[in-house]
């Protein structure tokens, strides 16, 4: 039993992030600081069942995947935008990685280029009523 990326990670956490904007909007008076915790708070409460274990070592979640070994995600979130930042846990871990940043202003989607070796799950530009937060999922590629 695979995870579906899209819809049983993605998209509910999406939902969630949408639901706490209030919240988000205080994060971003801190430039250029992690939130990571806050997001991991926020994933573990949306996902439930599906989160097998918190690590502290390797990436910070393990999922229930029907497998023995589980699926390992890493999250990566800031209130600023580092494309190297959210790209590091797919060559580090060699599993997924689900950020947010708090710098959507004028962005589309993840930037790609031709030469990259991952995929774009999912990445979408959302507002907090006063700013705009980008939150995708990257995996590697085969």
């Amino acid at each position: 039993m695979a995870i579906d990326l899209r819809n049983e990670v993605f998209a509910p956490v999406l939902a969630r992030m949408k639901e706490r904007k209030d919240s988000l909007r205080n994060m971003k008076r801190f430039p250029n600081a992690g939130i990571e915790g806050w997001l991991k708070v926020e994933v573990v409460a949306v996902l439930g069942d599906k989160v097998r274990a918190l690590q502290n070592k390797g990436p910070d979640l393990l999922l229930e995947d029907g497998t023995k070994k589980g699926m390992g995600l890493e999250l990566k979130a800031s209130t600023n935008f580092a494309r190297t930042y959210y790209l590091e846990p797919l060559y580090k871990y060699r599993v997924p990685c689900l950020f947010l940043s708090g710098d959507g202003t004028g962005r589309t989607g993840f930037p790609t280029t031709d030469q990259d070796d991952f995929e774009v799950v999912d990445c979408k530009v959302f507002s907090d009523g006063l700013g705009e937060w980008i939150i995708g999922l990257v995996k590697p590629r085969p």
